[in-house]
């Protein structure tokens, strides 16, 4: 999901820690992009057709999960 609501126990093979990764990428952006195509939508009502499709694509993609230490993008899930 893109909404990351927790951080996930990573290893990262770059600088060996081990613990809470740090979230990136969590959608936000499209939550608020839907909100004013909502607000817009009142008005230009073929908007509000864009407004669900924006929040599954905002739950649907993937958060990445990154190294605290070294930002490494690609660590292990323990």
């Amino acid at each position: 999901m893109s909404i990351a609501l927790w951080a996930k126990n990573i290893r990262c093979p770059n600088c060996k820690f081990e613990g809470k990764a740090k979230v990136k990428g969590t959608g936000g952006w499209l939550f608020l992009i839907a909100i004013i195509l909502f607000l817009i939508g009142i008005v230009f009502w073929l908007l509000l057709i864009l407004v669900p499709i924006l929040i599954l694509i905002a739950i649907f993609r993937p958060a990445k999960q990154i190294c605290p230490n070294c930002k490494w993008e690609h660590p292990i899930p323990l």
